[in-house]
């Protein structure tokens, strides 16, 4: 397991430095977040990894889910007090489910989509055996799901994260076999998942209408990046998100998961991005 939260921590550092991300932090600014830099969303991902060595630990000592459910919990708290913000709050709860739906399945056999068909199998367990460990509170994605009726990440997790196997990974591989490369295919992700994703943060910023402009141009987007000009496209989206306060957290987390799942599976060459100077 410990191979696997790392691979995951290094995946969301690819997907911060990929560049551009509109609405999203990325190398090129803070995207829609006035709050937010690139140093300080490395150091998130610094406690990230952490929390997922952690939860590696865990597994390993063979302790109950409640356990793990603790340090998630705990990883929470010290994002907040020491980042004054939940930057990757996404990215604990689905790092930590990953982690243990993988342990469960670990020895079940199987290659390729048979691995990953057990992955999900043990994800949507997984995640029905959360909902009533989940602390009560009240969060913005709460709030979105309960506003505008969607399912949001819990739904995406129940159902095995069909975000990331069905739309991500599929989109990556098809760009891969026609040529593209790997940063190419990251932004074929990108696009597959600002189509699908039920992104409760662009919900609580825009409404039903921040979340039409994530489709909308994540299919202009997929178009693109199969043509090789979708950079100006993405700079030029940048510059509206940050005048519309538009978003897509839940879309860089998925995004985030996808990279590291990739890299766990030995298909990305390259190393994971530098770390950005510190101010």
């Amino acid at each position: 397991m410990a191979d696997l939260a790392q691979a995951l921590a290094e995946g969301l550092r690819r997907e911060l430095h990929l560049t551009p991300k509109p609405g999203l932090v990325d190398r090129e600014g803070c995207g829609a977040h006035r709050d937010l830099s690139l140093p300080l969303m490395e150091r998130s991902i610094d406690l990230v990894a952490a929390y997922l060595g952690e939860v590696a630990g865990s597994l390993g000592r063979g302790e109950p889910l409640a356990a793990q459910v603790a340090l998630a919990r705990r990883a929470e708290g010290r994002m907040l007090e020491q980042l004054g913000t939940n930057t990757h709050k996404g990215a604990i709860f689905l790092g930590g489910l990953v982690l243990v739906a993988e342990e469960r399945r670990a020895g079940a056999g199987g290659d390729g989509g048979e691995v990953e068909a057990g992955l999900r199998r043990a994800i949507a367990a997984v995640a029905g055996e959360l909902s009533p460990l989940r602390a009560a509170g009240s969060t913005h994605g709460e709030a979105a799901r309960r506003a505008f009726h969607v399912g949001g990440i819990l739904a995406e997790a129940a159902r095995g994260l069909p975000a990331v196997f069905e739309a991500a990974l599929p989109a990556f591989h098809t760009a891969r076999r026609a040529g593209q490369d790997e940063e190419a295919a990251a932004f074929a992700m990108l696009a597959a998942l600002m189509q699908v994703v039920e992104d409760t943060t662009a919900l609580h910023r825009c409404g039903p209408a921040g979340l039409q402009t994530l489709r909308q141009d994540g299919a202009r987007l997929a178009s693109l990046v199969e043509a090789g000009s979708h950079l100006p496209f993405l700079r030029a989206r940048s510059l509206e998100y940050r005048r519309l306060g538009l978003t897509m957290g839940g879309v860089a987390d998925l995004l985030g998961l996808a990279l590291g799942w990739l890299g766990h599976r030995g298909e990305l060459t390259g190393g994971p991005p530098r770390r950005a100077p510190s101010p």
